[in-house]
């Protein structure tokens, strides 16, 4: 496949990488092009971004969930009918699943597609030694092609000017953009990140001033001029995940709104791919379920809308009816916290679906990282003897209120009790271990079987 394509890296976090990433997303959108972004790591929110700012939905890349076949895979099954492919990096560039191994890096992920890296910078209250950060950078592993750096945050004409001759003079790097600091180019965050995109009722607006400040900072020509340098690459056939053998005719319920985002586009295509005819339900505004054969709750925000998700009885008790009848359901984290008996948030308690005998609580520390599960108890995703690749994200806590029963013993991460997780009553399984169908592809034809 040749596909021009370029890979955004960053020193490291909150250096500006997603609103650069969208901006520049955005204005190649606004010449024309058919633009197909992409994220590294297990993230979803970023994505969200990247689907309305492009028109198409984003597809996550991930070094320690995939394997280097999977991962071109979901590049060139994503990236068919565009004219350029734009991949935000995660954390710091090198930043990976441990502190020695590159696996689940954006530097590894690059390696894999071959493409040119664009490096960006927060240079606030820097100069001369920015240099010496980027030159590290280039050196550090000379497998990657880091062709260019952007420079976030600068503080005015003469410390613009300072910063990209040291980079380009010291460290021989192309600068392709200066950009001030600015209040007008920031995403509302909370205590996971932004704020998903599902939420912000001013989408267009956000995106187009991205878009107006790439356009007056970066050279957006050049960057177009560098992702056209990355060569042809490898073809890989596309995954059994999305040309099975078997289909299903299984109507699956899936809740979707602002509350529960945290969905992978892979998944969800797997799905349909399978037979599945998806059903998206709004927890805050439908009172009844609709029929289905299955059901599935991804992670989200439910703290956020604790008193919403509360106030709509007649949903609680429609899924709590449907969990009890012993068809599947499958939840992950948010989905967890939702299918408990109460949620409690600064001390207050909120009533939930009320299905499985236990209770989150909001705290201030969080969980996360990459998990990995062994599977001690056959459920409704996966057979007892299986091992599970996935990731973790979350601040609340579990109190059981009764007995609960696993599915998982976690080796790697926490569980939602100790290194125990994925609660398993009648055919439901609540899990904070999140799965993308890359690292678990059994996941999809057992789910829907066990539906059909």
């Amino acid at each position: 496949m040749d596909i021009p394509r370029v890979v955004l890296g960053g020193l490291s976090t909150r250096v500006g990488k997603t609103v650069i990433s969208i901006g520049l997303m955005r204005a190649l959108r606004r010449r024309g092009l058919l633009v197909q972004p992409y994220k590294v790591g297990p993230d979803y929110i970023d994505p969200s971004y990247h689907r309305f700012a492009t028109g198409r939905p984003s597809r996550n890349l991930d070094g320690f969930l995939m394997d280097r076949k999977a991962v071109l895979e979901a590049f060139q099954r994503g990236a068919r009918g565009s004219d350029i492919a734009v991949v935000e990096g995660t954390m710091g560039f090198y930043d990976s699943h441990d502190a020695i191994e590159e696996r689940g890096s954006t530097a590894e992920v690059a390696k894999f597609l071959d493409a040119p890296v664009i490096l960006i910078a927060n240079v606030e209250r820097l100069a001369r030694t920015a240099a010496a950060m980027v030159l590290g950078y280039k050196l550090f592993d000379r497998g990657v092609r880091i062709e260019g750096a952007i420079l976030n945050k600068v503080g005015g004409e003469r410390h613009a000017g300072k910063v990209r001759l040291a980079v380009e003079q010291l460290a021989g790097l192309e600068v392709l953009g200066v950009l001030p600091r600015s209040e007008m180019v920031s995403i509302p965050e909370r205590h996971m990140g932004l704020v998903p995109a599902y939420e912000e009722e001013r989408l267009e607006e956000l995106f187009e001033g991205l878009a107006d400040f790439a356009e007056e900072h970066i050279d957006i020509d050049r960057v177009l001029e560098i992702a056209r340098l990355a060569p042809p690459m490898e073809e890989v056939e596309e995954s059994p995940l999305y040309h099975p053998e078997e289909r299903y005719k299984v109507r699956l319920g899936i809740v979707r709104d602002r509350v529960f985002s945290f969905y992978y586009q892979d998944l969800l295509d797997a799905f349909e791919a399978h037979g599945a005819k998806l059903h998206y339900i709004d927890s805050l505004t439908e009172a009844s379920l609709p029929d289905i054969d299955a059901l599935y709750i991804g992670g989200g925000f439910p703290e956020v809308f604790a008193q919403r998700l509360e106030e709509n009885e007649s949903l609680r008790k429609e899924v709590r009816e449907f969990c009890a009848s012993g068809r599947p359901v499958y939840a992950e984290c948010g989905g967890l916290m939702y299918l408990g008996k109460g949620l409690v948030v600064e001390g207050r308690e909120y009533a939930m679906a009320g299905f499985l005998p236990l209770r989150t609580i909001m705290g201030k520390a969080y969980h996360l990282g990459y998990t990995i599960g062994e599977v001690i108890r056959d459920n409704p995703v996966s057979r007892a003897g299986d091992r599970l690749l996935g990731h973790r994200f979350h601040y609340s806590t579990v109190e059981p209120l009764g007995r609960l029963q696993y599915a998982y013993r976690i080796a790697r991460g926490d569980g939602v009790v100790g290194k125990m997780d994925g609660i398993l009553k009648e055919k439901t399984l609540a899990t904070y271990l999140h799965l993308h169908p890359a690292s678990y592809p059994p996941m999809v034809p057992r789910f829907l079987g066990e539906a059909e």
